[in-house]
């Protein structure tokens, strides 16, 4: 990641972190709520793109081979899915 990315990787995850806690406090008017959700959600996506990058990064830079972590998936809107190279490996297994 790049000075700014990491800069702005940890500004939006602080506003995440300042928009939980406002909404757990649960005094907020429904639409202010709803606003600052529409907002979290949008820190998080963008926190979440920022960290499938790097781990991508260090999966390339692991034994000078473009190839998954052990154990990671991608992550998808319906949840973790494996990597290619995780389903073939199963499929050499079985």
């Amino acid at each position: 990641m790049s000075a700014k990315t990491e800069n702005q990787f940890e500004k939006k995850l602080a506003r995440l972190q300042e928009i939980v806690a406002a909404l757990e406090s649960g005094d907020l008017p429904l639409e202010k709520g709803m606003t600052l959700y529409k907002e979290g959600a949008g820190c998080a996506r963008y926190c979440r793109q920022q960290l499938d990058k790097a781990r991508h990064e260090l999966e390339v830079w692991q034994d000078d081979q473009a190839r998954p972590m052990q154990g990671q998936g991608i992550r998808t809107d319906e949840g973790f899915s494996s990597y290619p190279d995780d389903e073939a490996e199963e499929a050499e297994e079985a």
